[in-house]
């Protein structure tokens, strides 16, 4: 009986080991090639350029990312051509962005996105960006940058600061395919620029479905945000237009916006809709002059009305702007399909959205002066 038991558990022990002993399909790190970056762009014969970057994890090589690159008419095509000379096994699930140059994204980038939601491999929360000029050329301008950390994690940090202060939108891959496929709200991306001192987050890229026709500025992206109804957090700066620069060159006041109430409404009645959006903002002064008395209630109520009208006229802008170029990342389109779905069916709303009138009414009111109330 002793034998019986003592074959049994070396039988069992046998077999744990051959099929408990862990996953067969172990990936060495130092084999390893974890794609931080994609960058996608069109050569100068029009092919699609596809480049990446790599962590260098061995301690005899000086440099911190490798970049490769190649040319195909397929991502996954390219992935394989660089796959033959990385020497390593290349993944790309901690993908951090994925840069689309601006003249590509112009053209459209529905297709090259397709690939992404494919695979439960892919990073379907990395970012997306638009660059003004090649990624290529800024990966390899990055190698420069000896104050920076890798280029991957110094452009994660940017946008991530950035959109603390919504100078920019919080695209990742799955909200621009869910928003491109929706037909009612445009998406948006980040809006990026480099040289050879750094690179720079500059606002916002609009699109129109999946091609890119416009872009915003770091604060009337704020502004942008405000008429999403979403929360904010910007910067907004004030001048009079009559008003003089002080001895030591100051001139203007700085104003932090926090909080935003926002309501949207439609006048259907005529022939054309339209839509009046009030926006109420709750700031705190963060630097003026001393031009402005802001202990004086008069003085401050003026102070709140004229940056209300300043403000007023940037959101009109926004609104024309983005009726020009027939972007609608507000969602114009969605309120009016679920809330006025009858209307919605009875017009097109891509041929009657730039024939809108728009009408911005705003109210600030500054609750704190900071610490010296």
């Amino acid at each position: 009986m002793n034998k019986v038991y003592k074959l049994f558990f070396l039988l069992t022990a046998l077999l744990s080991m051959s099929f408990l002993s862990g996953c067969w399909d172990q990936k060495i790190f130092e084999r390893t090639g974890f794609i931080l970056q994609l960058g996608l762009e069109l050569d100068e014969k029009n092919d699609l350029l596809y480049s990446l970057t790599m962590p260098v994890v061995e301690e005899e090589i000086e440099q911190k990312i490798e970049i490769l690159s190649t040319t195909a008419p397929l991502l996954r095509e390219a992935r394989d051509e660089i796959r033959n000379t990385a020497g390593k096994r290349i993944e790309g699930g901690k993908t951090q962005q994925i840069h689309f140059s601006r003249e590509l994204a112009e053209r459209g980038v529905e297709d090259l996105l397709d690939v992404f939601i494919r695979s439960s491999e892919n990073p379907i929360l990395a970012n997306v960006t638009v660059v003004e000029g090649s990624p290529l050329e800024m990966f390899e301008i990055s190698l420069g940058y000896k104050d920076k950390t890798r280029v991957a994690f110094y452009i994660t940090n940017l946008i991530d600061d950035a959109r603390k202060r919504t100078a920019t939108s919080d695209t990742r891959i799955y909200d621009f395919t869910i928003l491109q496929k929706s037909g009612t709200i445009d998406p948006t991306a980040v809006h990026i620029r480099y040289d050879e001192k750094g690179i720079e987050i500059i606002g916002t890229a609009l699109f129109k479905g999946d091609k890119m026709v416009g872009s915003l500025d770091s604060v009337k992206s704020g502004l942008l945000y405000a008429l999403m109804g979403k929360k904010i957090n910007f910067s907004y700066f004030y001048r009079d237009t009559d008003e003089h620069t002080s001895e030591s060159g100051k001139k203007g006041i700085a104003l932090s916006f926090k909080k935003v109430r926002r309501k949207i409404e439609f006048d259907l009645t005529g022939d054309i809709p339209k839509i009046n959006v009030s926006l109420n903002f709750s700031s705190a002064l963060s630097e003026y002059d001393s031009k402005h008395h802001l202990d004086d209630m008069k003085s401050k109520k003026e102070i709140e009305e004229k940056v209300a009208s300043a403000v007023k006229k940037d959101c009109e802008e926004i609104l024309s702007y983005m009726q020009k170029i027939g972007s609608d990342p507000i969602g114009f389109a969605e309120i009016a399909r679920s809330k006025h779905n009858s209307y919605y069916k009875s017009v097109d709303w891509r041929k009657i959205y730039p024939e809108i009138e728009f009408k911005a009414d705003v109210k600030v009111a500054i609750e704190s002066q900071g610490a010296i109330n």
